[in-house]
């Protein structure tokens, strides 16, 4: 005869921490099988169990306290360890028990987490009453083995627990009384469902009462009964709620198999987000539990009850046969459906919440999808209860199928279809759509600047010690230091704070040497220079024109914010403006070399437009007095400063930070309180 050492079973057993509460879970599944099998009214079988408390875990002084379990004992009047219980006791993967659910594994998997189990029993058969007591472990096995005549003959079984083997798993057991007797509930639950319950308490050396699970059951309102088929298999779902206590919103969906719960609940909004808040009905939150049974279920439960031989993912894309085995994804989605039928209503209530709160975020922080404010087809379709991320993630995802989508029928309507008048009307409504979304590129462009100008303003203010940003910080944000044009794009640069005419001129230096621009002998950099070649009038000068005139030259000058205007070493305000940027000018000009950028001659003359922009802080009253009285400065309605020497077709301009700000502002708020208007 082939024998299985005990020590080989429970060694092929995969328990982790998550499995703490399994050794209590079997036992209770045992003791109410034991139960079943006697004759007694269910108002006369009980089951009680005391948790010894051990150890605390040790999680500082701002929280309460729970003490890890030391040991379990469970008691119960059930049939007890007659004979035959007995034997089936011994045997491995024994089918005395089968058609209670018992696979002849529970035992083995209590073994795998505690050291030992301490077993007594009184128990009547053929007429007589017996005590068997023994002991049972990986090593020993059935060890101490007793039987004997009971002084009292009251039917009761205890079995005892002890000896962690694991800590990482002992220490997942510092659980309150409450939230234990709740997890017992829900395993155990189905059998409240069908009115096979016995009493249950749980008493806990913490605790001064103990909790009566029959209680906690009586709270559970049973909704609704509802079966389903998947795959040619059929499915039964016990949808349950319970009042909403504490912090919890959470709605569960419980997969059974032998009217027992397998693993842990699955959080229903992870298989729909519309269930991500508890349920309102008449003034009060529910929370719903629902539990899953089926035969499909109990024919791919593990031996150890703590998960499912079922794929998470539909393996199978297609086929005729109607009889395959669902996965994991397939169930829970037939669940949700059913769910949301179920309370079509809380459905419907959420999606217009979900749908409020989409056009709220579009309105106030993605205008970039305005096309779909009026399109709540496409915002339906978008999970509910979303955070800002996967809410931009989502809608991202569908703008860029949507333009792809229009984009792919108007190719095809220009390549395979004959230009009917039927076919006009459909371009037109396509190129609306695109429109729409080609207007949601503009608004993402808009919203952009908004957050540089926002930006600009911040660079402006001191911070909490009196420091300014310095001016290369300001340089940066509106053009990089030390590149050109050449080797920065459109998108990169911000000189539409300056100028919306800059943006376009053909050549753009930042903080480079005149030598290195033009080819000329020159250390001198100015912070930036734009060069416009605006030479429309003959074609060819957009590349073969082999030398030419500018049409003209502009030339930005920054001070630090919080410098007053005045240059370094000087302890007055008597100098002019013009000195910022009159050096660079004249290095243009009377450079010795021909100016040559990447070849191209670039001559600058007296006649040429010249252009000098000067952005400071401060002008204290003196500098603006002596510039105005006797250097010629003229000082706009605006707040500005301005020259001009016709002499050398030369245009100056002073402006501070904060004007240059508030004409950027100016200049948006049109468009901004279109686009961003609650």
């Amino acid at each position: 005869m082939l024998q299985t050492p005990v020590q080989n079973i429970v060694e092929s057993i995969d328990v982790s921490p998550s499995d703490a509460l399994l050794p209590l879970y079997e036992c209770i599944g045992n003791s109410i099988i034991s139960l079943q099998k006697v004759k007694s009214p269910l108002s006369e079988k009980w089951i009680s169990v005391h948790i010894q408390r051990g150890e605390s875990l040790d999680q500082g002084s701002l929280i309460d306290e729970v003490n890890t379990i030391q040991s379990i004992v469970i008691r119960d009047n059930g049939i007890g360890f007659t004979r035959d219980e007995y034997i089936s006791f011994q045997m491995p993967y024994t089918k005395i028990n089968k058609q209670y659910g018992c696979m002849g594994m529970g035992r083995f998997s209590v073994i795998a987490i505690f050291d030992r189990m301490d077993i007594s029993s009184t128990f009547e058969e053929d007429g007589k009453w017996y005590r068997r007591a023994f002991t049972f472990d990986a090593l020993n096995e059935d060890k101490n083995h007793e039987l004997s005549e009971p002084e009292n003959t009251e039917r009761v079984t205890e079995i005892k627990l002890s000896g962690w083997l694991r800590e990482d798993i002992r220490d997942k057991t510092a659980k309150s009384l409450d939230e234990i007797s709740r997890q017992v509930m829900n395993q155990f639950l189905i059998y409240y469902l069908n009115g096979e319950l016995p009493a249950i308490t749980i008493h806990d050396s913490d605790e001064d009462a103990p909790a009566n699970l029959n209680i906690l059951f009586k709270e559970v309102s049973k909704e609704r009964e509802r079966d389903f088929m998947l795959g040619g298999h059929s499915f039964k779902a016990y949808i349950t709620k319970t009042p909403k206590k504490g912090s919890r919103r959470i709605h569960y969906v419980h997969y059974c198999a032998n009217s027992r719960v397998v693993g842990s609940g699955r959080d229903l909004s992870k298989i729909s987000t519309l269930f991500s808040y508890p349920i309102s009905e008449n003034g009060t939150n529910y929370c719903l539990n629902t539990f899953v049974v089926s035969d499909y279920l109990n024919r791919k439960v593990y031996k150890t009850r703590n998960g499912f031989f079922i794929p998470p993912r539909k393996e199978v894309i297609y086929t005729e046969d109607e009889n395959l085995e669902p996965s994991f994804q397939e169930i829970d989605s037939a669940v949700s459906k059913l769910l949301e039928d179920e309370y079509s209503e809380f459905v419907k209530e959420t999606v217009e919440k979900s749908v409020a709160e989409l056009k709220e975020y579009i309105r106030k922080k993605a205008p970039r999808y305005s096309s779909f404010l009026q399109n709540e087809s496409v915002l339906k379709s978008i999970p509910a209860n979303l955070t800002d991320e996967k809410k931009d993630e989502f809608l991202h995802k569908i703008a860029f199928r949507e333009r792809k989508r229009v984009e792919d029928k108007l190719d095809d309507i220009i390549a395979n279809r004959q230009i009917t008048e039927d076919s006009i009307k459909e371009i037109v409504a396509d190129l609306r759509l695109r429109s729409s979304h080609d207007k949601d590129s503009l608004a993402e462009y808009l919203m952009r600047r908004r957050a540089i100008i926002e930006l600009f303003e911040k660079f402006l203010e001191a911070d909490v010690e009196g420091k300014y940003k310095l001016e290369e910080d300001i340089h940066n944000l509106i053009f990089p230091m030390g590149l050109s044009a050449d080797e920065v794009n459109y998108d990169t640069h911000n000189l539409w704070l300056l100028d919306e005419r800059f943006v376009t001129y053909s050549y753009i230096g930042s903080d480079k040497t005149i030598g290195s621009i033009s080819g000329k002998r020159s250390s001198i950099k100015p912070d930036i220079t734009v060069v416009d070649e605006n030479m429309f009038d003959t074609p060819i000068s957009f590349g073969d024109k082999p030398h030419g005139e500018i049409s003209s030259l502009v030339i930005f000058e920054f001070k630090r914010p919080g410098e007053v205007a005045h240059q370094k070493g000087k302890s007055d305000y008597r100098w002019d403006f013009a000195e910022l940027t009159d050096k660079y000018f004249e290095a243009f000009i009377y450079a010795p070399d021909k100016v040559k950028h990447k070849g191209r001659p670039v001559v600058v003359t007296h006649t040429t437009p010249k252009f000098g922009y000067i952005i400071v802080d401060v002008i204290p009253p003196q500098l603006s007095e002596y510039n105005t009285t006797l250097k010629g400065w003229k000082k706009t309605p605006f707040g500005t400063y301005f020259r001009i020497n016709p002499d050398t077709n030369l245009h100056l301009e002073v402006i501070t930070f904060e004007k240059l700000v508030k004409f950027a502002k100016d200049r948006h708020l049109p468009f901004f309180n279109k686009l961003f208007s609650t």
